[in-house]
């Protein structure tokens, strides 16, 4: 732009000394200079107006891959709007599932969020998510039991201001499920440890029934065998 005004002024100088003599004189210097203000203003519109023309019209290519992308926006905005409708249906009965792992507020906070209005399902469940995700690793033996891979990430979010741990809430919620599961496993694994020490226990009392009764029978027909004698 400033090499376009340098070459106007070059094909229109301004010169104040035009006319300088008298007041006629300055009168059509300042006219001389509107004048040539005005043709330079319209050539460079002019210019500009060319520019803009000269831009190359869109390829096949450039609309195609337009189109695609749009699709693409298109698709992941309505996958995560149909997450969002089936996390906020099953939320509750997640809740009732789990509550002997999850926090304890963990069903008042889905009952207070579900009184409010968003303005569509997918903050409804990101509010959801984060007050669950807050609630959980609000305990440290939550954090304890998480796996050792997402303990970063869950300090990471637990660092996040409360505007930015709802608006990520959905890139963390994996850090509960899978915290989740490494308790109900834990847990499934301990059952399963009393369980089988339970069955040992259970095994030989009924070894020992089973045994009584054969020694019994064994006994009754040995006296029998002899009375017959």
């Amino acid at each position: 732009m400033d090499k376009l005004l340098k070459l106007m002024f070059q094909k229109y100088p301004l010169r104040a000394a035009d006319g300088a003599d008298g007041a006629d004189g300055g009168a059509n210097n300042n006219a001389d200079f509107a004048a040539k203000l005005d043709a330079l203003t319209a050539q460079v519109e002019k210019l500009l107006a060319g520019k803009k023309d000269a831009d190359p019209d869109p390829t096949d290519a450039d609309k195609v891959r337009a189109e695609l992308e749009a699709k693409a926006q298109k698709e992941a905005e309505t996958a995560r709007m149909q997450d969002a409708i089936k996390f906020n249906l099953g939320v509750s009965q997640f809740v009732a599932d789990n509550k002997d792992y999850l926090g304890k507020l963990a069903e008042g906070l889905v009952k207070t969020v579900n009184e409010k209005q968003f303005s569509d399902e997918v903050r409804k469940a990101a509010a959801l998510k984060k007050n669950l995700l807050e609630d959980f690793f609000s305990l440290q033996e939550n954090i304890d039991a998480a796996p050792e891979e997402l303990k970063p990430r869950i300090l990471s979010f637990k660092a996040l201001a409360d505007d930015d741990k709802e608006k990520q809430a959905a890139q963390f919620w994996d850090t509960l499920t899978l915290t989740l599961g490494q308790k109900k496993l834990a847990a499934q694994v301990a059952a399963a440890k009393r369980a089988r020490a339970g069955h040992f226990e259970e095994t030989n009392d009924l070894i020992k029934q089973y045994n009584d009764r054969v020694f019994a029978k064994r006994a009754h027909y040995l006296g029998e065998k002899e009375q017959a004698k």
